[in-house]
């Protein structure tokens, strides 16, 4: 791109840019603030993912997670001696999806949609929780990266995305229970893709090849270790019964709307979730969504959320990490939705038109504030939050 139309580009989109620059301010500061000291320690399962990366042949011989195993490895040269290197990692995730997150929406709504959504998803309790600490738990987001690399190859037709999608596919096979996502999404886009690799021959074979290369790692764990194939696909030992799974499958959206599943490691009590407003704004945006059914990212939407309840209900090792991208998707499209509403009874009118942002700007922040007190408040001053993060690292 030359220089000449980087200032262009500048010049017509220096508002998104300038609010871009300051929503990521705020977020990257927020996600970086105390990570090494917010608690007392570290967790369990911060221990065991930086002492599963403290050589590469650690992650060879166990390649479940290699990709985030790896990361935290290199990060040992530049930061040797600290678990903070695992929750580094984490962040940086974090990061990288609400990137994509802002883009997705912007692409799909406009400048305003895409800054409060983005701030809603960056500030919950739920995106900090996963992004802050150290486990692979974040690497679930590359669900929702991977979907919207596939809308942007539908959308550009770059040879670039393409390969960018091979990569986020190859990084998901390495993460227990990912591969049930890759396959329900093959299956249902068969076509697509299928018109996607006649277009791009070249590229898809130099990317289908990669892709193989990349997963040589992974088959000779397995090989290895058979008994890492049922971790692979997020497997229980014991599948329950009838009765047990049909419980389970209720308090998938229970837990997530109404009372929360106590995890002092990942979460404060048994707080729900959404707070007031966006739990609303999530119902009108499910109604908006479902009255545009025939989107294309409705049926992927549903998809993706009926495989995570299903492995969730057979007691697979799943969280709400992997589908709280995608509520939050439609939480902003409820937000839309309502301003527009707004905004379509007064159209011209610059004190109600002042009065609609005012009241929005006023719900949202307090529900940013909810969710930051929630997190930087009340969860590492639980007792129970302090009993589980003690590891000192030497």
């Amino acid at each position: 791109m030359s220089v000449q139309k980087i200032r262009a580009y500048i010049d017509e989109n220096w508002r998104w840019l300038t609010g871009c620059a300051a929503l990521f301010g705020v977020l990257i500061g927020t996600l970086l603030w105390k990570l090494d000291s917010l608690v007392p320690g570290y967790g369990a399962g911060e221990v065991a993912t930086y002492n599963s990366s403290l050589s590469f042949h650690n992650i060879l011989d166990n390649p479940l997670n290699a990709p985030y195993l790896a990361l935290t490895r290199l990060l040992m040269y530049i930061h040797p001696g600290s678990y903070a290197v695992t929750r580094l990692v984490s962040a940086g995730i974090g990061i990288f999806t609400l990137f994509v997150f802002a883009a997705l929406l912007k692409h799909w709504h406009n400048d305003r949609t895409a800054i409060i959504g983005t701030l809603l998803f960056g500030l919950s309790a739920w995106f900090l929780h996963t992004a802050r600490l150290g486990t692979p738990d974040v690497a679930l987001f590359g669900v929702f990266a991977v979907v919207a690399g596939g809308f942007w190859v539908k959308h550009t037709k770059s040879w670039f995305a393409l390969v960018a999608c091979f990569i986020g596919v190859a990084w998901l096979l390495y993460i227990p229970g990912m591969i049930w996502f890759v396959l329900a999404g093959v299956i249902w886009q068969f076509k697509s893709i299928d018109r996607v690799f006649k277009r791009h021959l070249l590229a898809v074979s130099f990317a289908g090849l990669a892709l193989i290369v990349s997963l040589v790692p992974l088959g000779l764990g397995l090989y290895k270790h058979p008994h890492l194939i049922r971790q692979l696909l997020a497997l229980p030992e014991h599948i329950p019964g009838p009765i047990q799974i049909a419980q389970n499958l209720f308090d998938v959206p229970f837990h997530l709307l109404v009372h929360g599943n106590a995890n002092p490691a990942t979460w404060l009590g048994t707080a729900p979730v959404f707070d007031l407003f966006t739990l609303s704004m999530f119902a009108v945006g499910g109604y908006v969504y479902l009255r545009h059914w025939r989107l294309a990212r409705t049926p992927i939407f549903l998809l993706i959320f009926v495989v995570t309840a299903v492995l969730m209900a057979i007691g697979g090792p799943i969280t709400y990490s992997v589908v709280i991208p995608f509520l939050y998707l439609v939480i902003a499209a409820g937000v839309t939705y309502m301003l527009d509403m707004w905004f379509s009874v007064f159209p011209r009118n610059p004190l109600a038109r002042g009065v609609g942002w005012g009241l929005v700007g006023l719900l949202v922040g307090m529900a940013c504030i909810y969710h930051l007190t929630h997190y930087f408040v009340g969860w590492p001053q639980a007792a129970a939050t302090q009993t589980v993060f003690t590891a000192q690292k030497p």
